[in-house]
């Protein structure tokens, strides 16, 4: 899979030599990234091969409740990137008090609460991690399911708050 990064001055021009690497084997899809309603609507009828995925940032504090189900509904994948907040704002992220509430109830850390959120809201997730420790936890998200009430709680948490920008 190829990403377009974000758009831009000839976006679509970038994206059509894609389509024409997917033509050619080289590539087997295409995706893009930082992109959203708006900017979907303008580029979509404008190429010929729709993105089979649109990573955008996505966690507790920036939700994209409007971007997410409107790409859903395109029958395009969602992935989010800093699903645990990112750079300078994980740790505020983890010790969040509702998070840290449902991560005990349910016997697993915070960080797997925020994941499994993603993943009930139709969310594919990419979490980064060098710790093996880490990377084998971000694993465990397949024997627990969170609660509607849960999902609202997280979902309350919601402040807009875009950590990086492209």
């Amino acid at each position: 899979m190829m990403l377009l990064h974000h758009p831009g001055a000839g976006d679509v021009d970038a994206y059509l030599a894609m389509e024409q690497a997917v033509e050619d084997g080289k590539i087997r899809s295409l995706g893009l990234s930082n992109w959203y309603v708006e900017e979907l609507e303008e580029f979509l009828p404008q190429v010929n091969i729709t993105p089979a995925l649109v990573q955008n940032e996505i966690h507790p504090y920036y939700q994209e409740n409007d971007v997410v189900p409107y790409i859903h509904d395109l029958g395009i994948v969602v992935q989010g990137w800093y699903p645990l907040g990112g750079r300078g704002y994980t740790a505020e992220l983890l010790d969040n008090e509702v998070i840290s509430e449902i991560a005990q109830a349910h016997g697993k850390s915070s960080a797997q609460i925020i994941l499994r959120w993603n993943l009930q809201k139709g969310v594919v997730v990419i979490p980064g991690s060098s710790n093996p420790e880490h990377i084998r936890e971000n694993t465990e998200l397949f024997d627990f399911e969170l609660t509607e009430e849960e999902m609202e709680r997280i979902g309350g948490l919601d402040r807009n708050e875009k950590h990086d920008w492209y």
